[in-house]
């Protein structure tokens, strides 16, 4: 009986410590956000230049890139001062639109049907969508990691994840990993990272010149 019992209590304390499902206002924000995101990206009447800064219009009101870029230091970027967190800002805006809109001009021209959310904590939310790739014509999952502010009155995108055939590329993950690299091997050296993401955007130019398509790891 005490052995029942016991079971009894550990399972009240799983189901109550489960996260809740289905937020349904996070889904919404990303259904009609992420659909304004992907509308700028098919507009055929901008040139490549006004798309560009169109595109980064929406994602600063989309997602909170100084936050985005804080968190992608890592450990390291925990002592950056004011002025050095700044320099770098500036270089990592750019080069994280590059990025963002590299991956998610594949999904030029189509919709965004959001299919559920699960909840993280109390202000975090998974929501997960499907978007038809306009380069295979096949529906591909993109996770949106969704923060609601501490007055629940707005939300901001933390990360968004592809799904690449079963596994999930988180992009602000990704690049952190890459930047933590870059920092450990140069003993935390901020003006080595800013000189790499700067060899990038030249690399990723050069290639668009080229035709080349566009690549955006960071190289050893």
């Amino acid at each position: 009986m005490k052995f029942t019992r016991t079971l009894a209590i550990a399972a009240l304390a799983l189901i109550t410590a489960a996260p809740a499902f289905a937020d349904k206002k996070s889904e919404s924000y990303v259904q009609v956000k992420a659909d304004e995101v992907l509308q700028v990206l098919n507009d055929k009447s901008l040139s490549a230049d006004a798309r560009g800064a169109k595109f980064e219009q929406y994602m600063n009101l989309f997602a909170h890139m100084p936050s985005i870029a804080r968190r992608v230091l890592g450990a390291q970027g925990r002592g950056l001062s004011d002025a050095d967190f700044d320099r770098y800002y500036k270089i990592f805006e750019t080069y994280a639109m590059e990025v963002y809109e590299v991956h998610l001009d594949q999904f030029r021209g189509e919709a965004i049907k959001v299919v559920g959310s699960k909840d993280t904590d109390a202000r975090r939310s998974t929501v997960e969508s499907l978007i038809k790739s306009s380069q295979t014509g096949k529906d591909i999952k993109v996770y949106w990691d969704v923060l609601m502010s501490q007055d629940g009155k707005s939300y901001r995108v933390r990360d968004v994840g592809l799904d690449l055939g079963g596994s999930v590329l988180w992009l602000a993950q990704e690049q952190q990993a890459q930047f933590e690299s870059v920092l450990d091997r140069n003993n935390g050296n901020i003006d080595k990272l800013i000189e790499r993401i700067n060899q990038m955007l030249a690399d990723m130019e050069q290639r668009k010149k080229d035709g080349r398509g566009s690549a955006y790891k960071l190289k050893s």
